[in-house]
């Protein structure tokens, strides 16, 4: 088995990279991301709506949280297409689309892997409210770089 394929089949069973990657990520704690939902090329994640997380008016989302949660599953999402140690994901484009602000918590972010090559990857991603409204829709790139490069 591959380093990629034991990665993917960590995360498939387990969800211990992506876990790893909130516990060991403060901004991912603080917004108390989970995964909830893997499999190969998609990924939820939820996250409350809280007083860390909120825009300017009670009951809002900043939007810069949503942009952060929605790139956050979208990496989520490349598990698999990457060495863990070796190599890392990095955002070279993040395309948001702000629809509306959410009505209830908790927030879902479903992020799918759209493209592979061999070094860019491509991902959409929507983030939803408790009441399945869709608040935005995100389109990403990503780089894999060297890991400390």
């Amino acid at each position: 088995m591959t380093e990629r394929s034991a990665a993917a089949a960590m995360l498939a069973g387990d969800l211990g990279l992506a876990t790893e990657v909130i516990r060991d990520t403060p901004l991912h704690r603080q917004m108390s991301l989970r995964v909830t939902h893997y499999e190969s090329d998609r990924i939820v994640v939820m996250m409350d709506m809280s007083e860390d997380t909120r825009g300017s008016g009670e009951g809002t989302v900043h939007g810069g949280i949503l942009a952060t949660f929605a790139d956050a599953a979208s990496a989520f999402s490349l598990a698999g297409a990457f060495e863990p140690g070796r190599e890392i994901p990095v955002t070279t484009d993040l395309h948001v689309r702000y629809y509306r602000q959410p009505q209830a918590g908790p927030l879902t972010a479903e992020a799918t892997v759209v493209h592979r090559g061999r070094r860019l990857l491509g991902t959409e991603c929507v983030v939803s409210d408790a009441k399945q409204r869709v608040l935005a829709r995100t389109t990403a790139t990503y780089m894999v770089v060297p890991a400390g490069g």
